[in-house]
């Protein structure tokens, strides 16, 4: 909106510029990030603690301040996107090394720099994190805005399956999707592309496993039961491979699957980003 209504954003009402992204693992919040660039049309920095942080002294100090500096120097706008923050703001003790305080303060204040105003609107700072309870409390107050980005909805989840399932071909009825959208109510984003992709490789194994086959003129040769008319007996690697064609998924091979992909978040990580949402999420 700011891109593209600028008389709205004038006098006190500004746009955030530092913007935390919280939530549970595989949710999609650095997919989110990849979209905030490509929407506005802005070069898009993607960095981790591992590109900050360095084994020399002082050089991890350069890196933040180089990072920043370039991002202000570009033509345009820049979003420059840091994952896993919580590996570089943990909370600060006294017990805590000298170079990793000093790594803290100055990427506290390239993240002040966003408020100067000869840089506004030059960068825009988007971080996220699984575990916002580590962050240090100076961190979580210089963003402006705090977004949870909970697990997917039932429709949500639907749809993630349907699009990670592309073109394979699969029969399902609409209540066979509302039952797959049940039966995966938990699941994370990423929890999902792994159940089906394990899902799809269901009719493939079952050739694999087969080794009956019905003989039809011109036709693929599906697996069949002994005795069946027309029935052969040979193993998959036997048959010419123009003759062998999947059956399409359906939602027993779901079923099969998610008895051995189960959801990868737990009750108890949920209670926690509920209690941190209460306390610090969605303000600004």
């Amino acid at each position: 909106m700011p891109l593209q209504f600028p008389h709205l954003f004038t006098g006190g009402r500004k746009p955030w510029r530092r913007v935390l992204l919280y939530g549970p693992p595989g949710t999609g919040k650095t997919r989110l990030a990849q979209a905030v660039a490509s929407e506005v049309n802005s070069t898009f920095y993607s960095v981790s603690s591992a590109d900050l942080i360095s084994s020399w002294v002082g050089e991890s100090e350069k890196l933040i301040r180089e990072l920043f500096h370039d991002a202000r120097k570009r033509e345009g706008r820049s979003v420059i996107f840091i994952d896993e923050i919580d590996s570089v703001c943990r909370k600060r003790s006294t017990r805590e090394e000298e170079h990793t305080r000093r790594v803290k303060t100055e990427l506290l204040n390239q993240m002040e720099g966003t408020d100067s105003l000869s840089l506004s609107g030059q960068y825009f700072l988007l971080c996220a994190t699984n575990c916002p309870w580590e962050l240090d409390s100076a961190f979580i107050r210089r963003f402006q805005k705090r977004i949870y980005i909970p697990l997917p909805e039932q429709d949500a989840r639907i749809s993630l399956i349907k699009m990670h399932l592309g073109t394979t071909p699969a029969c399902l009825t609409e209540r066979d999707w509302c039952v797959l959208g049940e039966k995966t109510r938990g699941f994370s984003g990423s929890d999902l592309a792994n159940c089906t992709s394990d899902a799809v490789f269901e009719p493939v194994r079952e050739l694999q496993r087969s080794t009956h086959w019905k003989q039809q003129a011109g036709k693929s040769a599906p697996p069949c039961s002994e005795g069946e008319p027309g029935c052969v007996t040979c193993l998959l690697k036997d048959l010419p491979p123009q003759k062998v064609t999947p059956r399409p998924v359906v939602l027993e091979d779901f079923i099969r699957s998610l008895s051995h992909n189960g959801s990868t978040i737990t009750d108890e990580d949920l209670d926690k980003f509920t209690v941190f949402t209460k306390s610090y999420g969605q303000k600004g």
